[in-house]
């Protein structure tokens, strides 16, 4: 089993017939999220839709019905696997497991697709392809960034990874093939700020380092890694995005409590944490009450960040703290604004 896009492009660019194989729905605890997806062929495997034995059965009846021929293969179906007593996986849940056989178009334009992330890892309203739940009806369709099924797709379905949703009368299983990153502003180049940029590199998120001190901004740019000198940090709190995640920890306490000032005024933000003692965070509170701010704008404010119970302050022990929380806190942002079918929900119908 392999996991790089790379691979998955190595898999399409073969010669053997090629099965998608992803995770349509799901019930209870499972091992993947909706979206997960591989490609199998006689001879490999790329991608991942949880392992144990429910990506091993998989496999199997995948192969089985290849060595028969891909002329008796169904195009695409959906089948139910219960993850107990079926396969002796203690997760308890069920999974909805999508089968869809390539064509050479299809398999040329996901490889297209596929390489086009490679080179350009970060879009706004993803890559999908759309796949027939009813081998019947409809075909398979890659999406593009940033057109107009693309931007359909990604309001449906947020950050979550795909799901059914109901186009055009017929239902389709949507697969987002590029990850949704979560766009996230670090306020301060210091120590713990390169050490947070570092932690979050291979991460879900798109980070853009700001300060206002050029000889800190030393790390170098990635696909990833965006570097912002303003000589006005919290001038930049009102170009980020909605839904972005923002950590203030800058050298100074004044510029810190200007760009905490403008980014909780702002109810559209993801999260917003400072890093700082419970006695900074009380001094801020009472400042900010002192300029007019209530209880709802306060409110949006973290301090300190990083999980309970980490002590630690070396950069990178708080580094991973902190990003142990932002993983939660954006875990948690995707169970609620999923839109995705599971096997009691029914489909999502834009």
């Amino acid at each position: 089993m392999t996991l790089s896009l790379r691979d998955h492009i190595s898999v399409l660019s073969g010669p053997d017939p090629v099965v998608l194989v992803s995770v349509a729905a799901i019930k209870g605890s499972t091992p993947r999220e909706v979206g997960a997806f591989m490609l199998i062929t006689s001879g490999k495997i790329a991608g991942t839709i949880g392992g144990g034995n429910l990506e091993h059965q998989v496999t199997l009846q995948v192969r089985s019905v290849l060595e028969n021929g891909v002329a008796n293969m169904p195009a695409s179906g959906i089948k139910r696997f219960p993850l107990g007593p079926g396969l002796g996986q203690c997760c308890g849940g069920s999974v909805e497991v999508g089968f869809h056989l390539l064509s050479d178009g299809d398999r040329a334009d996901l490889r297209t697709v596929l390489a086009d992330i490679v080179a350009c890892p970060v879009s706004q309203s993803g890559r999908w392809v759309m796949l027939p739940v009813d081998g019947g009806q409809g075909r398979t369709e890659l999406v593009g960034a940033d057109t107009t099924n693309a931007m359909m797709l990604a309001s449906g379905f947020g950050t979550a990874r795909g799901g059914i949703m109901v186009i055009n009368g017929l239902d389709m299983l949507c697969l987002r093939l590029d990850e949704a990153l979560t766009p996230m502003w670090i306020f301060g180049a210091g120590h713990v700020g390169k050490a947070i940029v570092q932690a979050m590199a291979p991460l879900p998120f798109d980070v853009h380092l700001v300060d206002s001190r050029d000889a800190y901004l030393d790390l170098p740019e990635s696909k990833k890694l965006h570097i912002i000198q303003s000589d006005r940090p919290e001038l930049e709190v009102s170009d980020i995005p909605s839904g972005a995640h923002v950590l203030i920890l800058t050298h100074n306490h004044a510029l810190d409590f200007d760009i905490c000032r403008a980014a909780i005024m702002r109810d559209d933000l993801g999260f917003v944490g400072m890093i700082g003692s419970q006695t900074k965070r009380a001094r801020f509170i009472r400042r900010l009450s002192d300029r007019g701010l209530g209880a709802v704008e306060i409110s949006r404010l973290t301090c300190p960040i990083g999980i309970q119970g980490i002590t630690g302050k070396q950069p990178v022990v708080i580094a991973a703290s902190v990003a142990a929380q932002l993983l939660s806190v954006r875990e948690a942002q995707m169970a609620q604004n999923q839109m995705t079918k599971t096997a009691s929900d029914g489909v999502v119908r834009l």
